[in-house]
Order: C-alpha cells, then sequence, then structure tokens
C-alpha cells in the first residue's frame, strides 16, 4: 500500500517538474524571440503569481534553480505523508467503527452490526497485531488523523513560502551588493563594537532582448 502511495507520489511531483522545466523552456524561446524594441521589466508581482500558479515557478522565473530540489523535496514529502496518513486513518476509523458496534453486539446493547461491511479493515489490522479493542483503535485513527491535517497545514506553509521567497527575491535581483565593504570597531563602555556598512545599489532595469 504504502509503495502504491509512494509512486502515486513520485508521478505528481515528476508532472510539477517537468510542467515548471516547459514553463522554464518556453519562457527562454520567447525571451530569444523578442524584438529588440520590447521591454520587459522583472516583476516581483510576475513571480509571486507564478509562483501561486505552479510551485517553483517563481524561482525559475527569477532563474534561482538550486532552490527547486528544496521546494519539491517538501512538498513530495508532506504530500506523501498526507496521503499515507490519509490512508491509515480511513484503516483505523473503518476498523474502530466495526469494532465498537461489534462489541455492542456482544454485550447484547444491539442485535446487529450497522457496519459489518468495515470487517475486512478490522481482519486486516487484527492479522498484525492480535485482537484489539475498540478503544485503541479510536486513538490511533484520531492520531492519524490529526498527522494528516498537520501534513495539509505543512503543504500549505511551504506552498505560502515558496510563494513568499518568490517575491521577495525578485525584489532583491534589483540590487547589487556593491564591492565597498567596511568593517568598523567602535569603541564603547564596557567593550567594543563591531559594525558592518554593506552598501547597496539599485539596478537599472532588467530589459530581455534579442541575443
Amino acid at each position: 500500500m504504502r509503495t502504491g502511495l509512494l509512486l502515486r507520489t513520485s508521478l505528481v511531483v515528476a508532472a510539477l517538474i517537468v510542467s515548471v522545466a516547459s514553463i522554464a523552456q518556453a519562457q527562454q524561446l520567447s525571451g530569444d524571440l523578442l524584438p529588440d524594441a520590447k521591454e520587459l521589466e522583472h516583476s516581483p508581482r510576475g513571480a509571486l503569481w507564478r509562483a501561486a500558479a505552479i510551485p517553483g515557478w517563481g524561482q525559475v522565473y527569477n532563474k534561482q534553480y538550486v532552490k527547486l530540489p528544496f521546494v519539491y523535496g517538501a512538498l513530495g514529502g508532506l504530500v506523501y505523508s498526507a496521503m499515507a496518513n490519509h490512508s491509515d486513518y480511513k484503516l483505523y476509523k473503518e476498523a474502530f467503527q466495526y469494532k465498537a458496534f461489534q462489541e455492542q453486539v456482544e454485550s447484547e446493547l444491539i442485535t446487529e452490526n450497522p457496519r459489518l461491511s468495515f470487517k475486512p479493515s478490522y481482519d486486516k489490522i487484527e492479522a498484525e497485531f492480535g485482537t484489539i479493542s475498540s478503544r485503541p483503535l479510536e486513538t490511533q485513527r484520531n492520531n492519524f488523523r490529526r498527522s494528516r491535517d498537520f501534513s495539509f497545514v505543512g503543504i500549505g506553509l511551504v506552498y505560502s513560502l515558496a510563494m513568499l521567497d518568490a517575491f521577495v527575491s525578485a525584489h532583491l535581483l534589483d540590487f547589487d551588493v556593491g564591492e565597498d565593504l567596511n568593517m568598523q570597531i567602535i569603541p564603547q563602555p564596557g567593550g567594543f563594537r563591531l559594525q558592518a556598512l554593506v552598501p547597496l545599489e539599485r539596478r537599472a532595469h532588467r530589459r530581455l532582448s534579442k541575443r
């Protein structure tokens, strides 16, 4: 079951990588074909909406390809975790419902188990851990549901951070760090204070032109 989940997750991540690679190639070709008279500025807003549309597209737009493995590695791991935990959650939810009603049948509180169709899920767990009551099944169900929800939250955070990184990086691409880096040691009561001066210069707007 986990092998199938890993395969599906790998296919999803691979499809995203292929999509971003195709977009990067299309951007390169369109940049090569632009006439000299047409000027396009590198837009932080453009990086933001690209990152929102497809994970990693904003980094490609900023030509920061080295960040792509981190984006897709984090997303791929979280997607796999969410799928695996959801699968286990569903298994234990069905097993819990079957066992809880079965215990009521055995206690003669009810005459028939309304979740008898969930028995294969309980049998699967019983084959691995032996006979188990409904309480541990309920606890494990809640644990897997919580882990799945945290994975979804993690996916949202990574997605948001990738968008923020693309937006901020696009802004920083407009600045050059000057070569005149100054370090000063300033005496003060009780010791010294080290101060670094880093000059920043705003670049001229970059233009895409025919090579």
